[in-house]
C-alpha cells in the first residue's frame, strides 16, 4: 500500500507569518528609532524660576556653561561656540544671516555656577544692541534640568 502525504504542496498563510513579522519590524523601527536619540545641545543646569515668559518668535538664545579651574565661562550662541568678546559680532552676523530685523528677542540660559557679574555684562551688552532680554529658569519645584 502507498502512503500518500495528507498536507498540502504549497504553504498556507500560516507558514508566511514570521516573514510579516520581519518585515513589521523592518518598517517600525526606523519610525520609532528618532524617538529614542536624545536631542543634542549644550547641557546648562539653569536657576529655579516661577515666572513664565509668553512664545517668543525666532529668539537668540545665549547659552553660558560652567568653566572649569577659573577659565573664562564658554558662551554659545545658537549652539555654535563665541568668545565673549566677540559677542555682539556673532548676534550681528546671526542677524545679517537669518533673519535680520525679526530678530528682536535674546533669551540667556545660564549654567548656576556662572558669576552674577558675567551674567550681568552679557545682558548689558545684549540690551545695548537693542535686543530684548530674558534669562531662562526651569519652573519651580520640578526636579532634573
Amino acid at each position: 500500500m502507498k502512503l500518500e502525504m495528507t498536507l498540502p504542496s504549497t504553504p498556507g498563510f500560516i507558514h508566511m507569518l514570521p516573514g510579516l513579522d520581519i518585515m513589521a519590524l523592518v518598517l517600525i523601527f526606523p519610525l520609532l528609532g528618532p524617538s529614542f536619540v536624545q536631542q543634542t545641545g549644550i547641557d546648562v543646569r539653569v536657576h529655579e524660576s516661577p515666572w513664565r515668559y509668553e512664545q517668543m518668535e525666532n529668539p537668540v538664545v545665549v547659552t553660558l556653561g560652567a568653566s572649569m579651574d577659573g577659565e573664562v565661562t564658554p558662551l554659545w550662541i545658537n549652539k555654535q561656540l563665541v568668545p565673549i568678546a566677540e559677542l555682539e559680532e556673532a548676534i550681528s552676523r546671526l542677524r545679517a544671516e537669518q533673519g535680520g530685523d525679526s530678530i528682536t528677542t535674546a533669551v540667556i540660559r545660564s549654567d548656576i555656577s556662572v558669576p552674577s557679574g558675567v551674567e550681568k555684562e552679557v545682558i548689558n551688552r545684549i540690551l545695548k544692541m537693542g535686543l530684548n532680554c530674558g534669562l531662562v529658569g526651569k519652573p519651580a519645584g520640578k526636579a532634573g534640568r
